[in-house]
């Protein structure tokens, strides 16, 4: 029989694992979700109709991929730009005037008919969804420390739910011979429309509760590099874990394995499902096992699954090790994001973290790339790259993830009966 003690702290974890506990806080996390769902289509469809669009355009296979390099150098130094963006006017005026122009991008890239049209609006659209996800990114994780319960984890599960829909989406349109003018227009209009209700869900400021700036805020200026230095490097450490499998995985099943492409793409599917699922439970698991646990837990997971599916000679074991694989690293980037968003006034840690993310993103295709064109296989080259990396996670994690504080209550004392929308600010004053 469970003693009052242990009932009351089963009371307080149910309270923080409810989805909301006010109307403020469901109207900003359907915002947030729906927010996440358009980034998603918006990515998913271009990547889906790329083929179609390097037609319109009238380039080849080799210029499409310089000018794709171009949208992502373009990427990496907006995300240095975004931060300070959302530093100065807000993460909720930064999505209000940027989201509009992400989805602007899908009718540009549907009427790009020249390889300079192409790049322009290639450009624009990788520029502005690194801003649109450094607001995002802010708004979730300050939605989840007022709430005293962390939501990025759910939140990136509706980003991996939003891909699949609108990758599918896409296959559909271009099956059924839609013009991808017509259906990059249409769909703009469609994700225009949801962004009218995002608008009005948003969190208004960026205040953080003092427990929450307290827990990941240096007090030095050396201090401060010191953190944003180990985030970027923590952040480019999980890139590998995560491109490797999602990139490599079919060569795997058919270089190594010589299996057809059904059975490289079921492969695909086991690892992306057992990262949206691991997405979906960080959150939980975070709360029931803390944030330290939870990550040294998902980078043994990912590395465990990812060296038997890189390293044995059997099918069945690539398809459980991919599953595993996606299962723990689906937590590793909420809980860093997290983590970083703590850092920094000037929001030097989500500015790290983006930079270690992109220059990991495109460093780490043409390693794997490099070594499986040598003597090693596809499995081999893999593993020489992820699990170096899941080592150095093991022992730099630990400084990044704050720890769990005695006797610290599960709800923040800043979050009242009518949840975020009314938490208490610095000051004593209240969100409106």
């Amino acid at each position: 029989m469970a003693t009052a003690p242990q009932r009351a702290t089963r009371v307080r974890y149910t309270g923080i694992l409810a989805l909301m506990t006010g109307a403020g806080d469901r109207r900003t996390f359907i915002a947030l979700a729906l927010q996440v769902v358009v980034n998603a289509f918006v990515y998913s469809t271009y990547l889906a109709r790329l083929p179609d669009l390097r037609d319109r355009a009238g380039v080849d296979i080799a210029v499409l991929g310089r000018i794709m390099t171009t949208g992502n150098l373009a990427a990496l130094l907006a995300s240095v730009v975004a931060t300070r963006l959302v530093a100065r006017y807000g993460s909720r005026t930064v999505i209000v005037w940027a989201a509009p122009m992400y989805v602007l991008a899908l009718p540009m890239l549907g009427l790009a008919r020249s390889p300079l049209a192409l790049v322009a609006a290639v450009v624009m659209m990788m520029s502005v969804n690194v801003v649109v996800d450094v607001a995002v990114t802010i708004q979730k994780a300050v939605f989840g420390f007022r709430r005293g319960a962390p939501v990025m984890g759910r939140l990136s599960a509706v980003y991996s739910f939003g891909t699949l829909a609108g990758g599918l989406a896409a296959a559909l349109m271009a099956r059924a011979h839609v013009d991808v003018t017509v259906h990059l227009a249409v769909l703009a209009v469609a994700l225009g429309g949801g962004l009218v209700i995002v608008r009005h869900g948003l969190l208004r400021d960026d205040a953080i509760p003092a427990s929450e700036r307290h827990a990941g805020s240096p007090g030095t200026a050396r201090g401060l590099l010191a953190a944003v230095l180990l985030i970027g490097v923590v952040s480019a450490a999980i890139v590998p874990l995560d491109i490797v499998p999602g990139e490599f995985t079919t060569f795997r099943f058919r270089d190594d394995l010589g299996l057809g492409a059904s059975a490289a793409a079921a492969g695909y599917f086991a690892f992306t499902a057992g990262m949206t699922l691991g997405r979906l439970l960080s959150d939980h698991l975070a709360v029931r096992l803390g944030r330290r646990r939870l990550f040294t837990g998902g980078v043994l997971t990912s590395a465990a699954g990812l060296g038997a599916a890189a390293l044995l000679p059997w099918v069945a074991s690539a398809y459980a090790g991919f599953a595993a694989a996606g299962l723990g690293t689906g937590a590793l980037a909420p809980l860093l994001a997290e983590a970083a968003s703590r850092v920094g006034r000037e929001k030097e840690g989500v500015r790290a973290m983006f930079l270690g993310n992109r220059l990991a993103g495109f460093l780490t295709p043409v390693l794997v790339g490099s070594l499986a064109g040598t003597a090693l296989t596809v499995g081999d080259a893999m593993a020489c790259v992820a699990l170096p990396c899941a080592v150095a996670l093991l022992v730099l994690g630990r400084h990044v993830l704050p720890g769990r504080r005695r006797g610290a209550p599960e709800r923040s004392p800043e979050v009242g009966h009518h949840g975020v929308q009314g938490a208490a600010l610095p000051g004593g004053r209240r969100q409106a």
